[in-house]
């Protein structure tokens, strides 16, 4: 049997490697959209929200009222640029409400 050597290493670079890992670090990015379109919207949009899903470039966001739906829509560039300025990145390219 072979005796496995382990080299200290920093707990950040642990957590960094952990959290680099694709399904991981797919789960922290969906956490992280959830937590900014709550307080980006406030909560009376937020109380409206069912789901808000990040797929690709794509942000999917489910809303309970018909008419709040269709002014969202109206603001969907300002809502896009709000969120990738929070995120600094530019993941989000379309926002689909339904």
């Amino acid at each position: 049997m072979s005796k496995r050597k382990f080299e200290a290493q920093k707990l950040s670079e642990v957590l960094s490697q952990i959290s680099n890992q694709k399904p991981i670090a797919k789960g922290l990015k969906e956490l992280k959209i959830n937590e900014l379109w709550k307080q980006i919207m406030g909560e009376n949009i937020t109380a409206y929200t069912e789901k808000v899903k990040l797929d690709k470039s794509v942000l999917y966001v489910k809303i309970k009222s018909p008419t709040l739906k269709e002014e969202l829509r109206f603001g969907e560039n300002k809502i896009i640029k709000l969120l990738n300025k929070k995120m600094k990145s530019a993941d989000i390219k379309q926002v689909i409400f339904h």
